[in-house]
């Protein structure tokens, strides 16, 4: 057995120069269903009848190892990134851009739920583009995802704080499912990787955070339970100024209603996430 790939040094698992050509050409194709469905056959040319994982340079600043077989996120990473999650994106990058709270510090990104790390690689390269001062707190339970995170983070110079915990509404340990053929959909369960469980007031608090920026939260299933607890538990300061939310509706969805409780708007929507930004209105 040859070494694990988590330890080799960025670069070694790079594709092949014509295989990486054909890859880059999906980088062209526009946001529409043409467009992905070239995306999609690219990347199956580009990688065909090769191993993952594969040494990529996703976007500017963004560098990663991805394992597109068994994890849609760096599935979709891997080729034709410009139209994967657009809209959240943009969100952050102008949330970084916006002189909003700089005057409390470095720009605080929560990454609940971080995965491979994408999220936090694209704040960091926009903390790096508008030269302003970054902390990431990246929070991911799975042993395995936690390292491929870390691979990430090293082969994009990004200063992140990995926490090894699942997110709910109470402390304690659970266990944690591998996502079956999608690690991005792990979740809490009866079985599985035994994990610790903490609330985003409880790390808050141990971090000595005292305002978040934005922040994603992607926890599958708990993500009502900890933000309802977050919201009853954390001042007002403490709440982000954007969130983004995994959401299968606007209407009637219990986490953008809990939100909107909380003095939040919709700003923003694709058919799997609600960008919510705080409202300089505090309703009375």
């Amino acid at each position: 057995m040859g070494p694990s790939p988590h330890i080799q040094a960025f670069g070694a698992y790079a594709l092949p120069p014509a295989r990486e050509r054909v890859r880059v050409k999906a980088d062209g194709c526009s946001d529409t269903r043409i467009g992905r469905w070239i995306i999609s056959a690219r990347r199956k040319r580009a990688i065909k009848g090769l191993t993952e994982p594969f040494d990529v340079n996703v976007a500017p600043g963004v560098k990663a190892r991805l394992y597109p077989s068994g994890n849609r996120c760096e599935k979709r990473a891997l080729a034709g990134v410009q139209v994967w999650d657009l809209t959240e994106r943009n969100a952050l990058r102008m949330a970084v851009n916006s002189d909003s709270g700089s005057d409390e510090g470095p720009f605080t990104f929560f990454d609940v739920g971080a995965n491979a790390g994408l999220y936090s690689l694209f704040v960091n390269a926009y903390a790096k583009t508008a030269k302003r001062p970054v902390r990431l707190i990246a929070v991911e339970p799975s042993a395995e995802m936690a390292s491929r995170l870390v691979v990430n983070a090293d082969a994009s110079e990004a200063d992140v704080e990995l926490i090894r915990s699942a997110i709910s509404d109470a402390p304690g340990e659970a266990c944690l499912s591998d996502g079956g053929n999608n690690r991005g959909e792990a979740q809490l369960s009866d079985q599985g990787e035994q994990v610790k469980v903490e609330t985003l007031v409880g790390l808050c608090d141990r971090l000595s955070v005292t305002h978040i920026d934005a922040m994603k939260l992607d926890i599958e299933g708990h993500d009502e339970r900890a933000l309802r607890a977050f919201f009853d538990q954390a001042p007002e300061a403490l709440h982000p100024q954007l969130l983004i939310v995994e959401t299968a509706a606007l209407s009637g969805d219990p986490v953008i209603e809990l939100a909107q409780a909380h003095n939040y708007f919709v700003a923003d929507a694709t058919s799997l996430n609600a960008i919510l930004k705080k409202s300089d209105h505090v309703q009375t």
